[in-house]
């Protein structure tokens, strides 16, 4: 085991973060403890304990990781229209759910024991992404609300979150094995150009 000095708080941090992604990518969330988490980084489960209040906060902080991945990759250029910005976002999200499937499923999958409040600071993570996508859908607006905007965004998403839960568990051959892609691609060709009423 690593000596109790061997690292900083943000270091020990961080290496448990990665070795929660690491066995989850493997062996999947079910699986996951903290005495594996110790384990895979040559810690104590005690020590863990000193940084992170338990499993939950512990997958938590490897979700945030998940997301700012996610965030940075939806990322568009500033010139882009709000129709390329929202493509480019939804292939972003679809991309993350075939390459990092298990690590996708954990944002969704996860749920906090005993019915515990998700603390603000995730909360805001997650906040994030969906303003992203209302900024986006703010741009196709004429005349609409901000709650028909924050509707249509989330409907929007939701949707485009169902095609990649299907592609992620490989459930698309239901579909008559439709690519994924496409139908990302012609779900937001007819959604934007059918909203706000054009």
């Amino acid at each position: 085991m690593a000596r109790r000095n061997q690292h900083s708080r943000e270091e020990l941090q961080a290496l448990a973060v990665h070795a929660v992604r690491e066995l989850v990518a493997e062996q999947g969330l079910a699986k996951l403890s903290v005495r594996k988490v110790a384990e895979r980084i040559r810690y104590t489960p005690g020590m863990l304990y000193h940084v992170f209040a338990n499993l939950d906060d512990l997958i938590l902080h490897a979700n945030a990781a998940t997301l700012d991945t996610l965030l940075a990759e939806m990322e568009t250029d500033t010139t882009a229209s709000p129709q390329q910005a929202l493509h480019h976002m939804a292939s972003a999200y679809l991309d993350l759910a075939r390459e990092q499937t298990a690590l996708w499923q954990m944002v969704f999958m996860h749920r906090m024991q005993k019915a515990a409040p998700v603390p603000d600071w995730y909360l805001q993570r997650t906040a994030q992404l969906f303003a992203q996508v209302e900024q986006q859908v703010a741009r196709l607006a004429h005349g609409q609300s901000g709650p028909e905007i924050h509707l249509a965004a989330r409907t929007l998403w939701s949707s485009v979150h169902g095609i990649a839960v299907l592609a992620a568990e490989n459930k698309l051959d239901v579909a008559g094995d439709v690519d994924e892609q496409a139908m990302l691609d012609s779900l937001l060709q007819h959604y934007l150009n059918s909203w706000p009423g054009k």
